[in-house]
């Protein structure tokens, strides 16, 4: 990983476990990629949750940037570049 993905990455975990705190949150990893691939009935069950609590604004994703789906090659580009802080969005 080069030296501005370090860093990017270090911002991220500093955001996440100290500036959460500093403002009364409490961060967390929800990932999704290995548990769910051995098991996709829960990932079914879980997506649900996910999208509820986003609705509800218990969770406030950090979007970096947002791309029409036609321009996820951008996207892509953008996020190999390691300085990407915060969720690439795609839409239709």
């Amino acid at each position: 990983m080069a030296a501005a993905g370090q860093l990017s990455t270090a911002g991220m975990f500093a955001n996440i476990f100290l500036g959460s705190r500093l403002r009364g949150r409490c961060g967390s990893f929800y990932g999704i990629s290995a548990l769910y691939r051995k098991d996709p009935t829960t990932f079914r069950q879980d997506l649900p949750k996910v999208f509820a609590l986003l609705a509800d604004k218990k969770i406030d994703p950090m979007v970096a940037k947002t791309f029409p789906l036609l321009e996820a090659r951008k996207a892509l580009e953008l996020l190999a570049t390691g300085t990407v802080e915060g969720k690439l969005v795609l839409f239709s």
